[in-house]
């Protein structure tokens, strides 16, 4: 077997078929996440963090890019709709996201998490700086 050769090794960026893949939008981890809610609605035996609890005929929910709930109407981050027709909201909401009509909210709220970002890895690197001291 021959050894391998560390050349062969390339950034992902600079091949063409994969460069895009790999990063996902706010829209996309949102809609993934409604995707995922569905799962635990139709089972609900599985793991996960929910978004929404049921009562004896409603269900509550919110919509949420990481633990920020979205503004589903007005200053509401919490609806409620009837039971059997949760997943219909659901689907509606998806659609809605999908359309574009929260890129505005989530702009904002990814913005707010490219800054808590940026400061962990400041703070990070602060600390290490402090280690080696």
């Amino acid at each position: 077997m021959a050894a391998f050769n560390p050349n062969a090794l390339k950034s992902v960026s600079a091949v063409a078929d994969l460069g895009a893949t790999g990063k996902r939008t706010a829209r996309d981890v949102v809609l993934e996440g409604i995707k995922q809610q569905l799962k635990l609605l139709a089972d609900p035996k599985v793991e996960g963090r929910r978004w929404f609890r049921s009562g004896v005929s409603d269900t509550a929910f919110s919509i949420r890019y990481g633990n920020t709930a979205l503004k589903l109407r007005g200053q509401e981050t919490q609806l409620a709709v009837e039971t059997k027709s949760f997943s219909d909201a659901l689907n509606y909401f998806s659609d809605e996201i999908a359309k574009g009509k929260f890129d505005d909210q989530l702009a904002e709220l990814e913005k707010a998490r490219a800054t808590r970002t940026d400061k962990m890895r400041e703070t990070r690197a602060a600390k290490k700086g402090q280690k080696t001291s």
